[in-house]
């Protein structure tokens, strides 16, 4: 299965995600689950970049999937494709006595 995914980045100065621009396209093959899958890691990897909330759809399709903004404000660590984040190390000393 192939789909085409639209990105958008929520815009203060407009009300409706209907009419926010399309921020980026990608074409996603695999199952509807793999593909739902890998959009929303997109979705992840774009509101913790731009620290926006997101919005995708599917090309054609009106029903849109929703991430919210994301501001680590802890230290993080990427492993694996995967945005771990971690306690300071005073609270990691008061976690472990």
């Amino acid at each position: 299965m192939e789909k085409t995914i639209e990105f958008k980045i929520r815009v203060p100065e407009i009300d409706r995600w209907e009419d926010t621009p399309i921020y980026r396209s990608k074409t996603l093959t695999g199952t509807a689950e793999e593909i739902e899958k890998d959009a929303v890691e997109i979705a992840e990897g774009i509101a913790f970049s731009q620290s926006s909330d997101v919005r995708w759809n599917y090309e054609g399709d009106t029903q849109g999937h929703y991430v919210d903004e994301i501001f680590p404000d802890l230290p993080y660590v990427i492993r694996d494709v995967r945005l771990l984040l971690l306690p300071y190390p005073d609270q990691a000393e008061a976690t472990a006595n």
